[in-house]
């Protein structure tokens, strides 16, 4: 080859592949990080470690600042770190609780059950505890995975 050949091929290729690799992140990476299979639809008072346990287990009002547990069935699917994102929604207003990043989990399909600790709330309320799991699975994209929303009636201290 030529000189003015290889010049070409020196400033071609690296954009080319750049793009195509910006392509592969944008259009392809699809795959989510974290499959929730199940989740369990009340706060429990204690871990559980099936769905029968959970039922069991499952309570619908709590004095605030005590600590529930959510029950799900998840299947980790990548190995990639993540943000949780969780908020408490109440008829007029929303308390959004502190981010935690986390590590990854596991590769494999597990059971968890994961603490919470309900904020006080005067007067009673229900609320809907709502939470997003956010993972940057490459330079360019983050795959959001929302759970269902729990319901919750805070009661007030007395």
């Amino acid at each position: 080859m030529k000189k003015t050949q290889w010049v070409v091929w020196a400033l071609l290729v690296p954009p080319w592949a750049f793009l195509m690799l910006l392509c592969y992140w944008y259009f392809l990476d699809n795959q989510p990080p974290l499959i929730i299979n199940y989740s369990h639809g009340h706060f429990t008072g204690q871990p559980a470690t099936s769905r029968m346990d959970a039922a069991a287990k499952e309570i619908h009002e709590v004095i605030g600042g005590a600590t529930v547990w959510t029950y799900r069935e998840i299947c980790v699917m990548r190995n990639t770190p993540g943000t949780l994102r969780a908020r408490w929604d109440a008829a007029a207003f929303s308390w959004t609780v502190p981010d935690v990043d986390f590590l990854p989990s596991p590769l494999g399909c597990h059971n968890v059950a994961y603490a919470v600790i309900v904020p006080t709330s005067n007067p009673s309320r229900e609320v809907q505890y709502k939470t997003t799991r956010d993972y940057q699975v490459n330079p360019i994209k983050v795959i959001s995975i929302p759970a269902p929303p729990i319901p919750l009636t805070i009661l007030a201290n007395k």
